[in-house]
């Protein structure tokens, strides 16, 4: 399939510990029997707001995806960041402008629609709609078959994995947030404090080290949303907490919460991705709708490559190309070339 992505930019691993090029590695040994794995993942899903009243509510749940939808669909497994809380039928949904998310149950079957296999609902808008309002997103996503971490109607399930198994891989998600609008500085006094998984690595490292230790997972991808809004590069802190879960074993680490693209680096010859950006998402900055498709295959022999898809957020994910495409590349790190080669690995 591959092959076939014209758009899509290939990169090949710098084998340097650290090295900032996005890649070809080598995993754990795979079974012979196992073909390639392809998993997709993107950033920020609000599906509120003017989504919400001019296309959801009107019926038309295609439109936020529909340009894009063929590519999502194509994944053997596709993630995204879910910003905007799922509310009850009839709830009073924000409008453009307020800085609380929610959405109808339709909204669901929306991202069903779409391709999206699993979705984190770890993030600083998981309580824009009370406890009522992360239940009611756990019980649409669960109707429609689409997998969620993050959250839970108990701590200990938002801090449980959610294992797919696709091609003869196991494939575990870890959802957690550094970020919570209600109470950023005194999250543990907050009643969300319950039902959100804060990204503690007291939990999270044990638990990527028991995935793997006792054989529940082939690889291990670590979702996080945190950093700091529109800052072109992660902090200090952030990097130490990804390297730290990739120390645990995590195999795949995912940002998201800026709303812009920041570079990927390689750790140990593993991918962080510190901040996808947008992807249905619209605000005032330019630079806010430069996004992606981020396009990881893991092969039989036990590598993994990553090939971005230059794309334009906004209340309909579009194709970047041209200059929008270039400027995508570079934010990310990625070569000006439109192909590179794929190391294939051992």
């Amino acid at each position: 399939m591959l092959n076939s992505l014209s758009s899509a930019v290939l990169v090949s691993l710098l084998q340097q510990p650290g090295a900032l090029m996005p890649a070809s590695i080598a995993l754990h040994p795979a079974t012979p029997e196992r073909e390639p794995l392809h998993l997709y993942a993107v950033g920020d899903l609000n599906l509120g707001r003017s989504v919400t009243w001019d296309y959801l509510l009107k019926g038309d749940t295609l439109y936020p995806f529909q340009a894009l939808r063929d590519t999502l669909a194509a994944a053997d497994i596709t993630f995204g960041n879910l910003e905007s809380p799922i509310a009850e039928a009839g709830h009073a949904y924000e409008k453009t402008g307020s800085f609380v998310f929610s959405t109808p149950p339709v909204a669901a079957d929306a991202l069903s629609w779409a391709g999206f296999d699993i979705v984190s609902n770890a993030n600083n808008h998981a309580w824009d709609a009370g406890v009522d309002g992360l239940v009611e997103t756990i019980t649409q996503l669960d109707r429609v078959g689409v997998a969620h971490v993050g959250t839970g109607v108990t701590l200990d399930l938002a801090h449980r994995a959610a294992i797919l198994e696709r091609k003869g891989w196991r494939v575990a998600f870890l959802g957690a947030t550094r970020a919570f609008n209600p109470a950023p500085d005194s999250f543990y006094t907050h009643a969300g404090s319950r039902y959100v998984a804060w990204a503690d690595s007291g939990w999270l490292y044990p638990e990527i080290r028991r995935l793997k230790a006792n054989g529940l997972a082939d690889l291990v991808v670590v979702s996080l949303h945190a950093g700091t809004e529109f800052a072109e590069e992660p902090d200090r802190g952030l990097r130490r907490f990804f390297k730290g879960a990739i120390d645990a074993g995590a195999d795949i680490c995912l940002g998201h919460h800026p709303h812009v693209l920041q570079p990927v680096e390689w750790y140990r010859g593993r991918p962080i991705v510190y901040s996808m950006g947008n992807f249905i998402f619209r605000q005032g900055a330019p630079w806010t709708d430069l996004s992606g498709v981020f396009e990881f295959t893991v092969r039989p022999g036990g590598a993994i490559s990553l090939a971005l898809r230059p794309v334009r957020a906004g209340y309909q994910a579009r194709l970047a190309r041209g200059a929008a495409a270039d400027s995508i590349r570079r934010r990310v790190g990625l070569p000006g070339a439109a192909t590179a080669p794929i190391s294939r690995g051992p």
